[in-house]
């Protein structure tokens, strides 16, 4: 099955952001409030709502530090997290790509600072 542009079972908002990459082989083996984090991360400049999307982000980070979940990352994980890292530094995405490298790190304090960086530079592009 041909699953290209499919808005069910490979919607846009995932495939184009990271081209080559599914979000779901990131988030799958992950709890769901880091999984969510990652999944409003890897879409948020491709739905139209960067600063809604980056809320949402930070919303889950934060029930992931106030949770004191533990990451463990599998090689499969760890892989397609070196490969977002090397997609925001070749945009120039220099806060996307210290979020990625934080969460790769399992630096979620770190991560959420870089990330409240980008929320407030989205905001004011607003």
């Amino acid at each position: 099955m041909n699953w290209i542009h499919d808005p069910v079972n490979s919607p846009r908002h995932y495939t184009d952001s990271h081209p080559g990459m599914e979000c779901i082989d990131l988030t799958a083996d992950t709890t769901f409030c880091l999984g969510n984090c990652c999944k409003y991360l890897w879409r948020y400049h491709s739905k139209g709502r960067p600063v809604e999307d980056l809320e949402k982000a930070r919303w889950y980070l934060c029930r992931v530090i106030d949770n004191g979940e533990k990451i463990a990352w599998t090689q499969r994980q760890t892989r397609i997290l070196t490969r977002l890292r090397g997609q925001a530094e070749q945009a120039g995405l220099e806060h996307e790509y210290r979020i990625w490298r934080d969460l790769a790190l399992g630096d979620t304090d770190t991560a959420l600072t870089n990330l409240d960086i980008l929320l407030e530079h989205e905001r004011n592009k607003q």
